[in-house]
C-alpha cells in the first residue's frame, strides 16, 4: 500500500490522502493513523475526520500548521507497520428489531423491490458489512456492503424526526442513526445498543474498518437487550481478527 500523502486543506487543518479507492485496509490503515496522529499532536488536534480514504485532521486556533505538518510527514515516513498492524478488524454483530414502529419504511422498500418484507430482512441480515467512516452525526456509521437488490433512493421528503438506534437505507448504503435527528433514509429497523456515548471512551461504539453482522430480533429480545443495556450489563458479541 503505497504512504498517504499529506496536504494543506484549510489554514487551520491538513488532510492526508490515499489512493482514491474503498479498501479494508486503506479504513484499518486510517484509523490507526487517527490514533497516532492524536496522540503525537495531542496539544494541536481539535477532530480528525475520516472519509473513504482521506484524513482530515483539524488544528487548533494556537496550533503552528507548518510543524504539525512537519509532524505528520514524519510520522507518515516513518510509520509503525507494526503498530499499525496491531490494529486488529473487529467483527461486531448489532442486534435489530424489523418489526412494528421501528420499521416504519419495511414495506415501502419491500414493495419497491417487488419483494415482501421477509426477504428484505433476509437479505439485510446475510452480509458482513465494513464500517467506511463516521459522518453526518457523531457516531454514525456509513456501512458499504449493501445487497445491490436493497439499493433504494433516499427519500424524496425527509423526515424532521428519525428515533436513535433507527437502522436505514440510503442508496447504496445502510446504517444507523446513534441518536434522534433529521434524516432522508428509508427506515427499516431499530437497535436497542447505543451507538454514541459521551461518558464512554471512545464514545462512538464502531470505527472505520470494523465488520458489522446485523442480526433479526423480537421485540420481546430488543427490550430485553434495551434492558441490559441500560444497567450495563449487556455484553455485546465482538470477535477480533487473529
Amino acid at each position: 500500500m503505497k504512504q498517504p500523502s499529506v496536504h494543506f486543506f484549510t489554514p487551520n487543518s491538513l488532510l492526508l490522502k490515499w489512493e482514491p479507492q474503498i479498501s479494508t485496509a486503506i479504513e484499518l490503515e486510517m484509523y490507526g493513523f487517527s490514533k497516532i496522529i492524536a496522540e503525537s499532536c495531542s496539544n494541536d488536534i481539535l477532530e480528525i475526520v475520516p472519509s473513504y480514504h482521506e484524513l482530515a485532521v483539524y488544528l487548533t486556533e494556537k496550533a503552528n500548521i507548518q510543524d504539525v505538518a512537519t509532524k505528520i510527514k514524519n510520522l507518515v515516513v516513518n510509520r509503525n507497520q507494526a503498530e499499525l498492524k496491531s490494529l486488529k478488524q473487529r467483527t461486531l454483530t448489532i442486534p435489530v428489531c424489523y418489526e412494528g414502529n421501528f420499521a416504519i419504511d419495511l414495506e415501502t422498500v419491500a414493495n419497491m423491490h417487488h419483494m415482501n418484507p421477509s426477504e428484505v430482512i433476509r437479505l439485510h441480515t446475510q452480509p458482513v458489512y465494513s464500517v467506511s467512516f463516521l459522518g453526518f452525526l457523531p457516531g454514525f456509521p456509513y456501512v458499504s456492503g449493501l445487497p445491490e437488490k436493497l439499493h433504494t433512493p433516499r427519500r424524496e421528503n425527509p423526515r424532521t424526526k428519525i428515533a436513535k438506534g433507527s437502522v436505514g437505507i440510503g442508496g447504496k448504503q445502510t446504517g444507523v442513526y446513534p441518536q434522534e435527528s433529521p434524516g432522508g433514509w428509508h427506515i427499516i429497523g431499530n437497535s436497542p445498543l447505543h451507538f454514541f456515548d459521551v461518558q464512554k471512551s471512545p464514545a462512538a461504539l464502531l470505527r472505520a474498518g470494523d465488520k458489522i453482522l446485523f442480526t433479526s430480533v423480537s421485540i420481546k429480545q430488543y427490550e430485553q437487550i434495551a434492558t441490559e443495556v441500560k444497567k450495563g450489563t449487556y455484553e455485546l458479541d465482538i470477535k477480533h481478527d487473529d
